[in-house]
């Protein structure tokens, strides 16, 4: 006669190993939205370590050109995360967006230089900003975020906007009309700043962000409120592996710097040369909130928004 709780032991190992390597690979999958700059870094990092699949998770990212533009794709539900602007994410509230913030992107330094915008002329081109009244001066987007800290720094210089042309000139394409007369200053970023200031014909008038808003979460990762709902452990995975990643960029400089090259299809050239995001661990929603008073005072924002109960808890 079988022994049959000889077999059914038998059975059970055989189940075992056939299962449990199966679950231990299984993972959930994340449809991430990035931007094509190095502030999308800490999620890119995660995914290129490993830090993702550490936490059972994989990550199906596309790039947007800009926040605006990844929203509308979250909000139709073809993506459950996006790297958003600060402006994007205000304005998208606003209008009736029910998200939550996951995560940080990047922050602004306190000091110069800084990954953000710089406002450059070109080289003795004028001795004040207040000279700027009356010229023509390049943001990729009116209305944008590099407009909105643009307008403060000249403000704040007493400079008066309304007697400023601003002109949208997309970042890659501004360099050259600078240096050939046609804008008389641009609002510039990296790497395309480096570039320029390698050409030695332009000089750094002023920084917008850092004078203007330092400390400040320029971009974060958002989703939907119902999707968090849902899959809270996934959004706190995801959260925990976009904080190692930036964690990882303070501490693994050349690694970065390697992976910032091949993520933004950087002139390899410049790879050693250009400056790193400051990365964030920690939502600051103090410095959010002043970005929102900013955007109320110069048009962005019609209604104040409440983000307190719109940052995820893990």
């Amino acid at each position: 006669m079988i022994d049959m709780r000889r077999l059914c032991c038998a059975a059970a190992v055989v189940a075992g190993v056939l299962v449990t390597p199966l679950a231990a690979i299984a993972q959930e999958k994340i449809r991430l939205g990035l931007l094509p700059f190095s502030e999308s870094l800490a999620a890119v990092i995660a995914d290129k370590q490993g830090f993702f699949k550490a936490e059972g998770l994989e990550v199906e990212s596309s790039k947007f050109d800009s926040g605006a533009l990844a929203v509308p794709v979250l909000q139709s539900g073809r993506l459950d995360i996006v790297l958003s602007s600060t402006v994007s994410t205000f304005q998208a509230i606003e209008q009736g967006l029910d998200a939550v913030v996951l995560a940080p992107g990047a922050i602004v330094r306190t000091a110069p230089p800084d990954t953000t915008t710089a406002l450059i002329v070109k080289k003795g081109a004028i001795k004040s900003l207040k000279e700027l009244e009356g010229k023509r001066i390049a943001v990729n987007v009116i209305n944008s975020t590099a407009w909105l800290h643009a307008v403060a720094l000249l403000e704040k210089h007493g400079v008066d906007r309304s007697k400023v042309r601003f002109t949208e000139v997309p970042f890659p394409q501004m360099n050259d009309p600078l240096l050939n007369g046609q804008l008389d200053a641009i609002v510039q970023v990296e790497p395309f700043r480096s570039a320029l200031m390698a050409t030695g014909n332009a000089e750094i008038v002023g920084w917008p962000y850092v004078e203007t808003a330092p400390n400040t979460d320029i971009t974060q990762y958002i989703a939907l409120a119902s999707w968090a709902q849902k899959n809270h452990a996934t959004a706190a995975k995801f959260a925990r592996a976009v904080s190692k990643g930036a964690q990882f960029a303070a501490s693994n400089e050349a690694a970065t710097r390697e992976i910032n090259q091949q993520f933004t299809n950087l002139n390899p050239a410049l790879k050693d040369k250009v400056l790193l995001p400051r990365l964030g661990t920690a939502i600051n929603l103090k410095e959010m909130n002043h970005t929102m008073e900013m955007m109320q005072k110069y048009g962005l924002l019609k209604t104040p928004v409440d983000l307190s109960r719109r940052v995820f808890t893990p």
